[in-house]
């Protein structure tokens, strides 16, 4: 019995099973998590070293290509070139102009009535004095016949008085009347003279009325309008005009010449017109005159150019161009407008050198031709100008010259 009792006071020692070693599963999950932690490492520096690769190559090629294209544009670039054409002693410009009678009156009434006839006709040949129409008036008339015997009367009442002026100075003179009844007869004289003076102005005013009845032509020339037919009523000072008269032998063209070619403008220059109606002709004319002083507002000098006309073929009004000869600048030269370069520091041109290099010159231009510019200062006639220049253009880029046979075509065309 003491025995049983001395086993069952021993402690009793638990039986684990290996699946239920606390030890054993928390090492397990420990050696899980750390495989798992160097493997995401692995994986991250992996692909980040797949991308660095990847962008490199990317940036490698984005370079090559552009160094391709670079030296593409360097090397392959074909420029057309022309050299500068001496100007010749003579220079042309095109304008635009439009002919005007040399001379153009409005013919209007400046008396009131009615129109009893006129003689001619819209497209009318006219001498000077000719008679266009005829007015009929028949209240100035009236007002003429009245004025008329009114100054007849004050003519009788200014005869006596004059008759009686005279007698009484006599009989003061021998002092058989007194000073009184003299100066009477003097001051009564006087007034029927004034008053004679006055209707005579009067009937000279109605007269002058009487006389614009006839409608005369100012001077030689054509009628252009007539506003007027029988019988129509006429107000003196009406705004409105009867008939207008132009002369068109010879005929003005006014043209607005660059200010660059002002001072080389001169009376007697000869002006070469084109009419669209006229395709294969040129009408000869010359400068007359120049208005002397630049317009500040469009910059140009007004001149006028007069051509004869003398069949009177050519119509007022009518739009043509006229091309204006006049003196070139010393020492200058042509060249085309389509090789300028505008750049900040000014008006430029690029130049190829012997060495194919480029080089940026800024030139001064003298006259717009239209095609073609004067250039007074920057080039020398053997340099080569490239044609139709890129905006990115440069000093010290290589470029490659076209044929010459180009070259040639291009400095063939000069105005």
């Amino acid at each position: 019995m003491s025995e049983s009792l001395l086993q069952s006071d021993k402690p009793k020692t638990p039986v684990l099973h290996e699946k239920e070693s606390p030890s054993t599963e928390a090492g397990q999950k420990k050696r899980k998590g750390t495989l798992w932690l160097k493997l995401s490492a692995w994986v991250g520096v992996v692909a980040l070293m797949v991308l660095a690769l990847l962008g490199i190559m990317a940036r490698a090629r984005t370079t090559e290509n552009l160094q391709k294209q670079a030296d593409q544009v360097n090397a392959a670039r074909t420029v057309s070139v022309v050299k500068p054409g001496e100007a010749p002693a003579i220079l042309s410009i095109d304008l635009p102009g439009q002919t005007q009678a040399y001379m153009q009156a409005s013919v209007f009434a400046q008396t009131t009535g009615y129109l009893k006839k006129w003689n001619f006709e819209m497209g009318s040949q006219v001498k000077e004095g000719d008679v266009l129409a005829e007015i009929d008036t028949p209240q100035v008339d009236e007002q003429l016949n009245q004025a008329q015997a009114t100054l007849k009367q004050a003519q009788a009442g200014f005869d006596l008085a004059r008759s009686t002026d005279q007698r009484d100075q006599d009989l003061f003179q021998r002092k058989v009347i007194a000073r009184q009844d003299f100066d009477n007869a003097e001051s009564d004289f006087r007034a029927k003279e004034a008053t004679v003076n006055a209707d005579e102005a009067v009937v000279m005013r109605l007269q002058a009325l009487e006389s614009f009845k006839i409608l005369k032509a100012p001077f030689d020339g054509i009628v252009t309008v007539r506003n007027t037919d029988i019988g129509a009523m006429v107000n003196a000072g009406s705004g409105n005009p009867l008939f207008i008269v132009a002369r068109v032998k010879p005929l003005r063209i006014y043209i607005n010449v660059p200010e660059s070619m002002a001072h080389q403008v001169a009376v007697g220059d000869k002006a070469d017109l084109k009419f669209n109606e006229f395709p294969d002709r040129t009408i000869p004319g010359k400068v007359v005159r120049t208005a002397g002083a630049i317009d500040p507002t469009s910059r140009t000098l007004l001149t006028e150019v007069e051509v004869p006309n003398e069949n009177g073929e050519l119509f007022p009004g009518a739009y043509m161009q006229v091309r204006l000869s006049t003196g070139a600048s010393k020492q200058s030269l042509l060249l085309p407008a389509n090789t300028l370069l505008f750049r900040p520091e000014g008006t430029m041109v690029g130049v190829v050198g012997a060495d194919h290099k480029v080089k940026l010159k800024k030139i001064k231009i003298g006259k717009d031709l239209g095609t073609h510019l004067e250039i007074v200062q920057g080039l020398s006639p053997t340099d080569q100008v490239i044609v139709n220049p890129s905006s990115s253009l440069a000093t010290g880029q290589t470029v490659k010259v076209q044929g010459s046979q180009d070259e040639k075509e291009l400095a063939a065309a000069s105005p």
